[in-house]
């Protein structure tokens, strides 16, 4: 009776041990490592008035239609986009920053900006993305005009979150 019960004893801790094993090395294959995310790449494009010339803005007045910000994912690509009217005389850069399973795309606008609305489409791809899960933030920084006694200067803009997703390449 006792080699019985040891057998069936001896058989569930083997399942327990395979399973232990099987678990540490599923979470170590299905986690990216921090390192594989230094190699992504960065290209954007800006279209309309933001957008620069030899880092000189347009003031071109008119509004479009605005669309709000997406994330998608394209093979081991993500692109980031959306259209927006905003102050004329301003300019935005993308930027990324990359941590962990985290990919933060910033939109840093600058400039004193002109007594107008004008409008624009920003777009950011980042690509060689390895496989695995991530969360993908989209920040507005940067500065903006602010009213110091009669003046306008620039001041810090707020960061502020524009939209995130949670995504598996």
């Amino acid at each position: 009776m006792k080699s019985k019960y040891s057998t069936i004893l001896l058989g569930v801790l083997a399942i327990i041990a395979v399973g232990l094993i099987g678990s540490y090395y599923w979470n170590i294959q299905s986690q990216p490592a921090e390192s594989n995310l230094q190699n992504v790449a960065l290209s954007s494009t800006i279209k309309g008035c933001a957008e620069t010339d030899k880092s000189m803005t347009t003031r071109t007045v008119g509004e479009g239609n605005e669309q709000e910000p997406k994330i998608e994912v394209i093979g081991n690509e993500v692109k980031y986009s959306r259209a927006i009217n905003h102050l004329c005389c301003r300019k935005v850069e993308i930027q990324k920053e990359t941590s962990g399973s985290t990919i933060n795309i910033f939109e840093v606008w600058s400039g004193l900006g002109c007594r107008c609305i004008c409008f624009s489409e920003i777009e950011a791809t980042v690509s060689n993305i390895p496989s695995g899960s991530y969360i993908v933030n989209a920040y507005m920084t940067g500065t903006e005009p602010v009213l110091n006694g009669t003046k306008i200067v620039e001041g810090p803009m707020n960061k502020t979150m524009v939209i995130t997703k949670n995504i598996n390449i």
